[in-house]
């Protein structure tokens, strides 16, 4: 029988056991299954679920990129599976994957696209190519307790005003009050008010200029490229991570031994765990600037026991439970052994990022560590502190592992 490239999207589905009871169940009727995370909010629910042998975590793909890895190698009929927040959120999960795929250039013939939605446990039947039928039968058939719906017209959300130029995108099943996320950047609010579970992004010439039923978080927004919103794949969400696992197998998250060792600069998460699990260098410090990111950062570089020199300013967007306030003490949680958070003066932590990788990393992410590791790392640390010291406002500092090296 074919096999089946299972498309696994966000934490919640992993802590709450549906991915690997999606996993056995398939297997158990006879498939084949080839399972890879799509996007990047999962990957600590796969290491702490113990399940990075079983689901693919290495690649640094969005879910439509997935989609297309899998049709590339030959895998057509593939099962995205994934536990939004509502029922509507999910059906516009699935239709902007499909959607995206096709934006990038790929042909909707080429694939069978399904749904299992365990929000409120329906399967979606998205595509379905010529010769692909009976397999989705025997889908719908082992997942018999799912309800059987139909899917959306794949249909633009986008419109254009031509006279003025402007860009209009509606995203739906938005509560009240959530974030809204493009490219990981937090760019704006839904408004308390807004009661019809909608808001429309504006843009001008790539720029975002207006959220309708919602309100533009305009700092962030220096850190976006130029945007196309027809293809933006967008997030609304109060927390990026909703539950909490079951278990936390730490099972083979070792990756230390290589001969080379690297401290890396980061100012979003995206390419984060692939510098981690890179095959050339052993990753023994990571530089994270802005509050957010340390704070992602720092939960899942503590699961593999890697220091973190995190420059913050308090202006986090509340994505990570845990985080309220902002305030210092806060980031406790989030900070690997032998690791230091620096709190900066307001909307100092990206001027202070810009001279840490232009006069420590040369412009660029990498900075090889040589000789003694450890006297590097805080070398490394002294020197960060030393060009921030006029800017810094308090220092949270993590206890030292002895007898590491």
């Amino acid at each position: 029988m074919k096999p089946i490239g299972l498309l696994v999207h966000g934490p919640e589905v992993i802590d709450e056991g549906e991915a690997e009871e999606t996993i056995e169940t398939l297997k158990e009727a006879g498939f084949e299954v080839e399972a890879a995370l799509g996007g990047i909010t999962g990957k600590t629910a796969v290491i702490d679920a113990g399940m990075r042998h079983v689901i693919d975590i290495s690649k640094d793909m969005k879910p439509s990129e997935v989609v297309e890895d899998f049709v590339n190698r030959g895998v057509d009929f593939i099962v995205l599976v994934n536990h939004a927040k509502t029922e509507e959120s999910g059906f516009m999960l699935g239709e902007g994957i499909l959607r995206n795929f096709i934006y990038r250039g790929s042909a909707k013939d080429n694939l069978s696209f399904a749904q299992l939605e365990y929000s409120s446990r329906i399967i979606i039947r998205w595509l379905v190519k010529p010769g692909n039928e009976n397999v989705y039968v025997k889908i719908t058939g082992v997942f018999r307790a799912f309800e059987e719906r139909e899917p959306h017209k794949l249909e633009s959300r986008c419109k254009k005003d031509v006279h003025s130029d402007l860009m209009y995108r509606e995203i739906r099943g938005v509560h009240p009050g959530e974030k809204i996320v493009v490219d990981g950047v937090v760019i704006g609010m839904s408004s308390h008010e807004n009661k019809n579970n909608s808001v429309t992004l504006v843009a001008k010439a790539g720029k975002l200029v207006k959220i309708m039923g919602g309100t533009l978080i305009n700092h962030n927004l220096e850190k976006l490229p130029p945007l196309d919103l027809e293809k933006e794949m967008i997030k609304t969400a109060s927390v990026i991570r909703r539950t909490k696992p079951r278990t936390i197998g730490m099972d083979g998250v070792s990756r230390k031994g290589k001969r080379k060792k690297i401290a890396c600069f980061f100012c979003t998460v995206e390419n984060l765990f692939p510098k981690i699990e890179g095959r050339d260098a052993d990753v023994e410090v990571a530089v994270a600037i802005g509050d957010d990111t340390t704070s992602i950062a720092g939960d899942l570089l503590k699961r593999f026991g890697i220091r973190m020199i995190g420059i913050t300013d308090g202006d986090a967007d509340g994505l990570i439970n845990g985080i309220e306030s902002g305030a210092l003490e806060e980031y406790v949680k989030f900070l690997p052994p032998d690791s230091v958070i620096m709190r900066l003066k307001p909307e100092r932590d990206d001027i202070i990022g810009e001279r840490v990788k232009e006069e420590i990393f040369k412009g660029g992410e990498e900075l090889e560590l040589e000789g003694d590791v450890k006297k590097q790392c805080e070398d490394l640390k002294h020197r960060i502190l030393d060009l921030a010291k006029e800017d810094i406002i308090g220092v949270l500092r993590s206890p030292t592992v002895k007898n590491e090296e």
